[in-house]
């Protein structure tokens, strides 16, 4: 599907299929409710005799019918909710079987490990299943219940490469049919999370690539920070500082720029103290570094001799902050505060609309958009957001849309002839609808008119995938643009995922260890988390049981795998 490049995370996302390339999911489960039922049915064996003692053997029993006798006493006290008389017999049967009998010696252990599983001890259940699974390696059942333990103890990367092995041993049209990835996604999401907070909180400041400062000031009206001072008419250090680090800014020269901002702060600047405020919030939200950029955010906002527009871009920018970092409430409150202190400011209402796009709210997102446009129609980033909105509703709901999609299409490229975005958007709309060839034209547009801008080359690169299935071509592609800019987590995910579909996973993980160390979000770094064990997880087991990956071609077409949506 479109990945949205815009701002608006409405498009698909491969966090969401994390869990199906990498391994999983879950046996014995509710239909209903979805939850892993806790009572996955013991083996049962057929009594020779029901419940006699053993003092009752018959003597001329032989070792085996022994431990079947115990095994079928073990499943009759469970029935009854005796666990600890069930685990004893259970234990019994395991030592009574010849050593040769050993996958009933792992139906014991795996019917302990169900006693134990009831008797509220993950860890009991564990260290049962794993005996099982010593003596029967491709048990799914104790597969199964263990991942389910290891779940309740934390331990989630563990329980991912447990259900990695049931749904790799079980295959595929199964995995997907009894609904046993749905408990993968659980579970990697849970693992993302907590690997996510881990890493973003442990996250020193620095700045970004030149493509995603460049995409966040896009956004921006620069109108509201121009100056037509020369340092010779200032007086203060810090208000000469700010006419440089504008000019700059508008040249795309963000070397050190956060230390830059630092030192005019300090130099006592008059004139432009607000002005440097916003970018250094700016600087600060880029970096992830969101306690600076709220500081100076708030301190434009609470300065009673702030301008208007300045007021209205601090309370975009905190909104913003906000917003990455969940807090919903707020970053619509500030959303809401920019419209109402300057109801003609259009920047309030294109960033507004964003909010609403990421959430999925087309309509208010449209709405908010078109009065964008109304108040500055010359500014292209409301246009392609729109463009983006209505064919997103266009795909879900109202496919009357489409021809107006297409038009004003045409009408962006006419109006916007040097604005790379807008081919870029039109040759995603394209690829989409797979008219290839046409979207192939859009893409090497956008990168003849912003040929640093190395998400043009990955987004050229994904449709050779999609068109042509040419591996090499796009490998290269992706790799000339990661050379371009290190520090592009967009051109590292993508080429990670080609890496997957050639499975050279040793590759594709290297790929997203160096996207984790770049992402700006704690949901980018959720989402490259449990992509990255997953695929991990299935490198390992591959090894360890002996199986066959389930590949992209098994699950969906690569064409709905496209990497997580920029903000």
């Amino acid at each position: 599907g479109i990945n949205a490049e815009y701002g608006g995370s409405a498009g698909d996302s491969v966090g969401q299929d994390a869990g199906k390339i990498g391994s999983v999911s879950s046996i014995g489960r509710d239909s209903a409710s979805g939850e892993v039922q806790s009572d996955v049915p013991i083996e049962k064996q057929e009594p020779v005799e029901a419940e006699k003692s053993e003092s009752e053997d018959e003597p001329d029993q032989n070792p085996l019918e022994r431990a079947d006798k115990r095994k079928a006493e073990g499943n009759a006290f469970f029935k009854k909710k005796e666990y600890n008389e069930a685990k004893k017999c259970y234990l019994e049967a395991a030592d009574m079987y010849p050593e040769e009998n050993a996958v009933e010696k792992s139906h014991c252990y795996q019917n302990m490990a169900a006693t134990s599983e009831k008797l509220g001890k993950p860890d009991d259940v564990v260290q049962y299943c794993t005996k099982a699974l010593t003596l029967n390696q491709k048990y799914v059942k104790a597969i199964q219940r263990r991942a389910t333990a290891y779940e309740k103890l934390n331990k989630y990367e563990e329980s991912i490469k447990d259900w990695t092995a049931v749904c790799l041993i079980e295959g595929p049209e199964k995995s997907m049919k009894n609904g046993y990835m749905a408990t993968s996604d659980r579970v990697l999401k849970a693992y993302g999370d907590q690997s996510a907070k881990k890493l973003m909180a442990s996250r020193k400041p620095r700045l970004p690539s030149h493509t995603v400062i460049k995409s966040a000031l896009d956004n921006i009206h620069m109108r509201d920070f121009k100056a037509t001072d020369t340092p010779d008419s200032l007086q203060s250090i810090g208000d000469k500082r700010y006419i440089q680090i504008l000019s700059d800014i508008e040249q795309g020269n963000y070397s050190r720029m956060a230390d830059r901002l630092d030192s005019a702060l300090k130099e006592n600047p008059v004139k432009f103290l607000n002005q440097l405020r916003c970018f250094r919030g700016i600087f600060a939200w880029v970096m992830t570094d969101y306690a600076t950029a709220i500081s100076n955010f708030d301190a434009v906002i609470r300065d009673s001799s702030s301008l208007m527009r300045l007021k209205v871009q601090a309370y975009i920018h905190r909104g913003e902050v906000y917003q990455l970092k969940g807090d919903k409430n707020r970053a619509l409150a500030d959303f809401n505060h920019a419209v109402q202190i300057d109801e003609d400011h259009p920047d309030a209402y294109l960033h507004r609309a964003q909010f609403y796009l990421s959430l999925e709210g087309l309509d208010q997102a449209i709405k908010d958009l078109k009065k964008s446009i109304e108040l500055d129609e010359d500014f292209p980033a409301p246009w392609t957001q729109l463009v983006y909105g209505q064919y997103q509703m266009a795909r879900t709901m109202t496919p009357s849309l489409l021809n107006e999609v297409f038009s004003n299409l045409s009408k962006m490229e006419e109006k916007f002839p040097k604005v790379a975005d807008v081919f870029v958007l039109h040759g995603q709309v394209l690829q989409d609808q797979r008219n290839f060839s046409a979207a192939e034209e859009k893409f090497n547009k956008a990168q003849r008119l912003a040929p640093d801008n190395v998400t043009y080359m990955a987004h050229a690169a994904n449709l050779k995938m999609m068109a042509e299935k040419n591996f090499d071509s796009a490998i290269d592609l992706l790799q000339k643009a990661h050379e371009k800019d290190p520090k592009c987590d967009f051109v590292l995910e993508n080429l990670g995922m080609i890496y997957i579909q050639k499975q050279m996973y040793d590759d594709a993980l290297e790929c997203f260890k160096k996207a984790l160390d770049l992402v700006k979000t704690e949901a980018e770094a959720a989402h490259l988390s449990a992509l990255r064990i997953g695929i991990q997880c299935q490198a390992e087991v591959c090894k360890e049981y002996d199986v066959k990956p389930v590949s992209m071609s098994d699950i969906q077409d690569f064409s709905q795998m496209t990497p997580a949506p920029q903000e």
